[in-house]
């Protein structure tokens, strides 16, 4: 064969080889590209608003009709998504809707008025000027293209934490869940991401749409849900009011379901209840979490200002207790030890990062002897920046030491 044919054979075999590792690495690791590279994908961070609007009548008394299709109503859920193709992850930050605001030409009320005010403009805009960063894209999705877009995922399924019994009036919903895991479909989504009929209210409305969004990333994330990625497509066109074109959307899906459920962050903004009932935002605090947000902080953990929670949810209810005084001999300071309201004990332990604080969150994995699984969002207890979900994995570990074993009280 002539050197020009086995050069040939080289440059080709060369080509392969380069094509075949862009194809590897833009499937399992898109991050490791320039952005200009990707493809599908998002090319630098990008801030996008998503509300979820509550239904709007028309008419009255009996001719009352629900206008299906409306995105004017105040917003009952409030999310502003962070992509960065360069930490290849998605964090997201949860409004509750009743945190007081100060509104572009309407003064101080509450965040969810904001869209029956001037649309998700002037939420974007008071958003902005909450948060002191950039908003740059808006979708709007009715109430009722979320039934249609869980039927057509075929379900989420999510662990319903409590009874939940309650006829909501102003979405026509009779909502009623039993406790466990389950899979939830179209009105039963609903009204598990509606409720608010608890000690919590709002707040607890909040977490429950944190354990859903969290539930649907993941399912987004598995190959079974892609080839109905399309059809979700469609149906955003038909229930959802953006800023984005359908091939924009499709490019964000494409990022979000390549980005690893380690990279999926969930957070609240923080705050108080005032003695009306709204949030107060924490100012304070609200930087700490900016900062997380856009994935800027280098706050290092400190055992001794970390504020923990530990939530029995165990067979052995002295063992939040005995967890606690280890803990203290570690360096933690301000503990919480409270009786997990759970309908049958946790088979593993959740280390939840309330705040976005997932250095701290790894850290108290770390001292319970890396048992359990660090969840990023804001499903815990509000008054604390860690909470643990004790689980029955936690039992084996405590009784490995015959020393801890007999500390019983």
């Amino acid at each position: 064969m002539s050197p020009r044919k086995w050069t040939v054979i080289y440059v080709v075999c060369l080509l392969v080889g380069v094509l075949a590792g862009y194809v590897a690495t833009l499937i399992y690791k898109p991050s490791l590209l320039p952005s200009a590279l990707r493809i599908g994908g998002v090319y630098a961070p990008t801030t996008v608003l998503f509300l979820g609007t509550d239904v709007v009548y028309e008419g009255k008394g009996r001719r009352k009709t629900v206008r299906s299709a409306s995105f004017k109503g105040r917003s009952d859920t409030i999310m502003v998504a962070r992509l960065d193709p360069y930490k290849n992850s998605v964090a997201i930050l949860s409004i509750p809707r009743d945190t007081r605001v100060q509104i572009p030409g309407h003064g101080r009320q509450k965040v969810n008025a904001a869209n029956a005010f001037g649309g998700p403009e002037l939420v974007m805009e008071t958003l902005s000027d909450l948060l002191s960063i950039d908003i740059d894209h808006y979708v709007v999705l009715n109430l009722r293209g979320l039934e249609a877009l869980v039927d057509e995922l075929g379900g989420i399924t999510v662990d319903v934490p409590k009874r939940m019994k309650y006829r909501d009036k102003s979405a026509n919903l009779n909502i009623d869940l039993e406790p466990g895991r389950q899979t939830l479909r179209g009105s039963d989504a609903i009204g598990f991401v509606r409720f608010r009929h608890d000690q919590l209210g709002d707040i607890g409305r909040v977490q429950r749409q944190e354990i859903f969004m969290k539930a649907v990333l993941e399912k987004a994330i598995k190959p079974e849900s892609w080839p109905r990625i399309p059809g979700l497509l469609s149906l955003a066109g038909e229930y959802s009011l953006s800023d984005l074109s359908t091939a924009e959307l499709a490019s964000y899906v494409a990022f979000v379901k390549r980005v690893p459920r380690e990279n999926h962050i969930l957070m609240m903004l923080p705050g108080n209840f005032s003695d009306s009932g709204d949030w107060l935002v924490n100012n304070r605090e609200k930087r700490r979490l900016i900062s997380r947000f856009l994935g800027t902080s280098f706050i290092s953990a400190d055992r001794s200002k970390l504020s923990l929670s530990l939530l029995n949810m165990t067979s052995d209810r002295g063992l939040a207790r005995r967890l606690a005084r280890e803990l203290k001999e570690k360096g933690y300071t301000r503990i919480r030890v409270k009786q997990g309201e759970s309908h049958e004990p946790l088979a593993t332990s959740r280390i939840i990062a309330q705040k976005g604080n997932t250095a701290d969150a790894d850290l108290v994995r770390s001292d319970l002897g890396d048992l359990g699984t660090v969840v990023n969002a804001s499903v815990g207890d509000i008054e604390s920046e860690v909470t643990v979900e004790i689980g029955e994995d936690m039992l084996s570990r405590e009784y490995d030491s015959p020393e801890k074993s007999g500390a019983e009280e």
